[in-house]
């Protein structure tokens, strides 16, 4: 979670870079284990007029993986060190994360 000093309904687009910025350095150190991981756009926030985000790695055992599938988001391969946009209904399921 990332914290603004003031409750904003929009932000400018250096926060917000700098933002995903921060979330993309954490989520590779705290996603390293998996071959990839997302950043999901916030389609299923329940709090309205917040910029909201949040990062997963892609386990297709998890709970909510089908929620994931149906979820826009950016997709950072750990191994390549590419990121990739992901809409739901364009890609196959994803492998799972955990693999080797």
């Amino acid at each position: 979670m990332l914290y603004h000093k003031e409750h904003l309904k929009t932000l400018d687009e250096q926060s917000i870079g700098e933002a995903y910025i921060l979330l993309s350095k954490i989520g590779s150190k705290f996603f390293s284990y998996a071959d990839k991981w997302a950043i999901f756009e916030p389609v299923y926030a329940t709090v309205p007029d917040h910029w909201h985000r949040v990062a997963s790695d892609l386990d297709d055992s998890a709970q909510d993986y089908q929620q994931i599938l149906k979820t826009p988001r950016m997709i950072v391969d750990n191994k390549k060190g590419t990121i990739a946009r992901a809409n739901p209904g364009e890609e196959t399921p994803l492998p799972s994360s955990n693999t080797q």
